[in-house]
């Protein structure tokens, strides 16, 4: 996201068995290893689902349309919260505002407005998060938070000081508070760690900022001098935190992820075997022609596009996976991802801005794997509260909507 998923599923699914004693759970063909006091769960490839048994995903909100209103009209949309009362609130980067919508979909009001000013947003608005009464929207390209309330009214703004680094990720945590993953601009910048990326709570309101934890290094995005250079799909952290204060982490470069509890113990670490695909010369080509006529229909000059291309690096290999989310009951959800030959044949484009499965993999909250839950096509899942999942729908003409798709367990 920003993904910003955060909140999915339950405990393992129930099987039936043939037994006259009824249903009873599958057994787990894993194995458990100690890791200094620290349990590792090493996963089979295959999950615990039987054929059929697994959980489903059913769409239960829809919002946006082509023609009519123009609050109904999304451009890009980059950011989804809910507040208490159900109601959702959506950053549309392009038209740089929040709109605000009710729990059946109508438009109730909308937060914000383009500019520098006061309450003003930018196109580089990273997410949109309710905590309490008020409606938190992080702005780099103003390189500050805005506060509104949440019946729209401009609170206040808290900078963001970049020339300490950029923050790659912004999501909320426990108690109301936002957290970045800061990249140094430079060696020797305040926020730079030897050991990598530092997850640093936002100093909002005149709150201190505190480091939540340091991801490894990640090397696709690095910026020397404050010029960045990247080198597309080396590994990087991803990670994924929720309201309780839970976390997830691991690098995209293998199926390995970190447990953290609120306190910021390590509770666990959860494996799967996996093996990289991998990015092809043809891949390269595919992907160079997808960023072009991209660009190209952003109206970049032709020159500009080309010195973009001559620039660009490759790593030898996809990454393992596109994004890490938590969820309910300790619950963990890891989309696939698609190669460029994967989407051509399936779609015949290749969407460089979309490059995530419709599959993604659930493991409980002990670790096991449990299978394989299947989104609908051209659906990107940017956030989950509670057993619904808040993303972006792309019709056949790549138009945006907001839809919310409901967890199945069939239990």
């Amino acid at each position: 996201m920003h993904f910003r998923v955060s909140g999915t599923l339950f405990c393992a699914a129930l099987v039936l068995s043939a037994c006259s004693d009824g249903p009873r759970e599958p057994e787990w063909a894993g194995t458990i290893a100690d890791s200094a006091g620290i349990p590792v769960v090493q996963n089979p490839s295959e999950g615990m689902w039987a054929p059929g048994a697994g959980w489903t995903v059913a769409e239960e909100l829809s919002i946006g349309s082509m023609e009519g209103d123009l609050a109904y009209q999304f451009g890009q949309i980059g950011g989804v919260d809910v507040d208490a009362d159900g109601n959702v609130y959506v950053a549309d980067l392009q038209a740089r505002e929040i709109r605000v919508f009710d729990p059946t979909g109508a438009h109730l009001r909308t937060l914000g407005a383009p500019g520098e000013g006061p309450g003003e947003l930018s196109q580089a608005v990273t997410g949109v998060f309710v905590v309490g009464e008020e409606v938190v929207v992080p702005d780099l390209g103003n390189a500050r938070v805005s506060r509104f309330s949440v019946s729209g009214d401009f609170i206040a703004s808290d900078l963001i000081d970049l020339a300490k680094g950029v923050p790659l990720r912004l999501d909320m945590t426990a108690g109301g508070r936002l957290a970045g993953q800061y990249r140094a601009l430079n060696p020797t910048d305040t926020l730079a760690q030897p050991s990598g990326d530092p997850i640093v709570t936002l100093p909002l309101g005149g709150q201190a900022a505190d480091t939540l934890a340091v991801l490894p290094p990640g090397q696709s995005v690095q910026f020397r001098g404050g010029q960045a250079r990247i080198r597309q799909f080396d590994p990087e952290p991803i990670w994924d935190a929720d309201p309780d204060g839970r976390l997830v982490s691991g690098m995209n470069s293998e199926w390995r992820f970190q447990v953290w509890r609120p306190d910021g113990t390590l509770e666990r670490v959860i494996t799967r075997p996996y093996e990289r695909k991998p990015f092809t010369a043809r891949d390269q080509q595919v992907f160079k022609d997808a960023l072009a006529e991209l660009m190209r229909q952003q109206g970049v000059p032709p020159q500009a596009v080309q010195g973009v291309l001559d620039q660009l690096q490759f790593a030898e290999n996809y990454p393992a996976f596109v994004i890490l989310a938590l969820g309910p009951l300790g619950s963990v959800w890891v989309q696939h991802i698609r190669t460029g030959d994967e989407l051509v044949g399936e779609e015949g484009t290749f969407d460089i801005q979309d490059l995530g499965s419709t599959d993604w993999s659930v493991f409980d909250d002990r670790g096991h794997y449990l299978g394989v839950v299947t989104f609908p096509g051209k659906y990107q899942p940017l956030r989950a509260i509670g057993d619904r999942f808040y993303g972006i729908a792309r019709d056949e003409l790549d138009v945006q909507s907001l839809k919310v798709y409901r967890v199945v367990t069939g239990s």
